[in-house]
């Protein structure tokens, strides 16, 4: 509906009551007896849709109590209008009849007010990107939900937040400031030669990730690790960067504890942090951190660790990590951008940058606007550059071992790509930036040598971990005994034929039993052992109470019956480990031919945890 017309329609004082009720100078009467000290007004009248299912929830109407010269408002559904008492503010607004009398009145009151007039849609948004489909792919649009902030063209189709789905925290809304008001604040911060040009790339990656495929997103995620001495001024840098929102609820300390950790990753397409990793004398307590912080990048890095509301919730977030030295976890470090302040950023330019924060944030709401209007063409232009990462051409000898530096690198340019085109698209000084493009793409080559240099100096530590994954890597995707189809898996597990099973519905997953693991390496290493480096290198989809192993059993003829454990290897993860050539990357397994069926089965199948319903959803034979 028109917004215009909306606006004519409600927003209006009530003139038809209910029989026997008026309006007077302070409030309702009821047969010349004052009933009430509100007037009332409709002010809103809605329904919310979900935008991903078009499903409709519930119709509210919002209400207005005007008391002397105050105003206050209740919301009340539509569906509960025979309670409407239950909803509005009995401090402020009083009645002098029967509760029942009163939600009769109100009832029919708003009843009247709505009669034949058609609820707006507000639609229930979730964080991050959201799109608008149309007849035309072309002309589908977004909007970004940047905590209680819907940015993008909302003026065209009158797109509005739905009440019941108010952000988690309140977005710092900058001052009103004209186009490009924000390159001051651009200059100031690039132009530093203490602070490296590419943390701020890695503060926009997280609104550029979502462009990418989502069946090859997963090969370019990374977390950002900002070490540095006490006072070097880590911490304030990344603060500038993350801090969006009021109260900072997205920034948390490293003692919080998991359901707060795990809370932050509900803010989806934007930066959390978890500050901070300190020096101490103790080396038990140093330990205990180190541990602890590991633990929660694993479970970052981990598909499917992160449990929210008893549900399991991808990691969609960008995590930056402080810290005054780096962890002795390498498996963990070779999925971050390590970037390393060897020299103290000076206060008066931290300051400076503080001071002017709100030029920042608009920045951050201006680059997603922009991103917003041309999210397809920039989604295809970026697909099409990282398609040379997922085939490794091109790419140094250097980084053999290390994929995923590779695609960190990769990913990182092409969001400085394309932060200089929004810039040019709101500034003519062309020559400028060119110059600052070629600092920013400097500071990237410089902290991913770094990075790398870290990694290759401490390659002997865990090359055992990665040499293990790395042929369970090259013998699952070469095989062609990977079944594509349940039955067929089903099948081959009765015929105990040691089936591998890669499945699109349980997150991308290998499924393989520890006995056809240890195959691989002809039986000279536990299953236990390939278990923990598949563990330490995060490729495995563990299960809710961190178990390496789902089992699955097979029912029938109770001698028949039994369990058997398998692991759950995350394919995307896997593939990263592969050999750096065209023939093996991305190789799709020969589907095997399907087993001979018995004339007649066993009845029962193969059921998982609940969590994969799929497994669930038993035949009748």
């Amino acid at each position: 509906m028109n917004i215009k017309l909306f606006e004519r329609i409600l927003l209006m004082e009530i003139k038809n009551y209910p029989r026997g009720y008026s309006a007077g100078p302070d409030g309702v009467y009821y047969h010349g007896e004052h009933f009430s000290n509100a007037l009332i007004e409709i002010t809103d009248y809605y329904e919310v849709k979900f935008l991903t299912s078009g499903v409709t929830s519930d119709t509210y109407v919002e209400v207005k109590f005007i008391v002397e010269e105050k105003n206050y408002f209740a919301t009340i559904p539509y569906y509960d209008l025979k309670n409407a008492m239950r909803f509005i503010p009995r401090n402020d607004v009083k009645f002098v009849k029967s509760e029942s009398v009163c939600n009769r009145f109100l009832s029919e009151t708003i009843k009247g007010a709505i009669l034949n007039k058609e609820p707006r849609i507000r639609y229930s948004l979730d964080q991050g990107y959201n799109r608008f489909p149309a007849e035309k792919d072309s002309d589908a649009h977004y909007v970004f939900l940047l905590g209680n902030c819907i940015i993008g063209d909302t003026e065209r189709i009158g797109v509005d937040i739905a009440p019941q789905n108010e952000a988690l925290a309140k977005f710092k809304r900058p001052l009103s400031t004209q186009n490009a008001e924000f390159m001051p604040w651009v200059s100031d911060f690039l132009d530093s030669d203490n602070i490296p040009g590419v943390l701020l790339m890695a503060a926009l990656t997280p609104f550029i990730m979502p462009l990418i495929d989502e069946s090859q997103r997963s090969r370019f995620e990374f977390n950002t690790y900002v070490y540095g001495d006490s006072g070097s001024g880590k911490s304030a840098i990344t603060k500038l960067l993350v801090d969006y929102f009021e109260g900072s609820p997205n920034i948390i300390n490293l003692h919080s504890n998991k359901s707060e950790i795990d809370k932050i990753f509900e803010y989806k397409h934007c930066c959390v942090a978890i500050d901070d990793l300190c020096g101490t004398d103790s080396n038990r307590e140093r330990e205990n951190n180190e541990q602890k912080l590991s633990e929660n990048l694993k479970r970052v890095q981990t598909p499917g660790q992160i449990v929210r509301d008893g549900k399991r919730i991808k990691n969609e977030s960008m995590l930056f990590v402080t810290g005054e030295y780096l962890l002795k976890s390498s498996s963990t470090l070779n999925r971050c951008l390590v970037v390393n302040l060897k020299d103290p950023i000076p206060p008066k330019e931290i300051n400076k940058l503080c001071r002017n924060k709100d030029q920042y944030l608009e920045m951050v709401r201006c680059f997603i606007e922009w991103v917003c209007k041309n999210y397809d063409r920039l989604s295809k232009n970026l697909n099409s550059r990282l398609s040379d990462v997922k085939n490794h051409k091109s790419k140094a000898v250097r980084y053999s071992g290390f994929n995923r530096n590779y695609a960190i690198k990769s990913l990182l340019f092409c969001t400085c790509d394309i932060f200089c085109e929004f810039i040019r698209s709101v500034s003519n000084d062309d020559m400028t930036m060119i110059t600052r493009r070629r600092s920013i793409e400097n500071s990237i080559e410089v902290q991913i040598d770094d990075t790398l240099c870290h990694l290759e100096n401490r390659s002997s530590e865990y090359a055992s971990s990665r040499n293990i994954v790395e042929e369970v890597a090259t013998a699952i995707l070469n095989s062609k005994n990977v079944y594509d189809d349940i039955k067929d898996f089903r099948n081959a597990i009765c015929f105990d034929e040691g089936p591998r099973y890669y499945d699109d519905q349980l997150e991308g997953s290998f499924i393989i039993s520890g006995e056809e693991l240890k195959k691989f390496f002809s039986s000279r290493l536990s299953a236990k052992s390939i278990g923990e480096a598949l563990a330490d290198e995060n490729v495995l989809i563990l299960s809710k109470d961190g178990s390496r192993t789902y089992p699955i059993r097979k029912q029938g003829k109770s001698k028949d019956k039994w369990t058997k454990k398998f692991y759950h290897i995350n394919a995307d993860s896997l593939k990263e480990y592969a050999p750096c050539s065209d023939e093996t990357e991305d190789k799709k397994p020969k589907k095997p031919k399907k087993p001979k069926k018995p004339k007649k089965r066993e009845p029962g199948m193969f059921p998982l945890p609940k969590q994969y319903g799929v497994w669930n959803k038993r035949k009748k034979q």
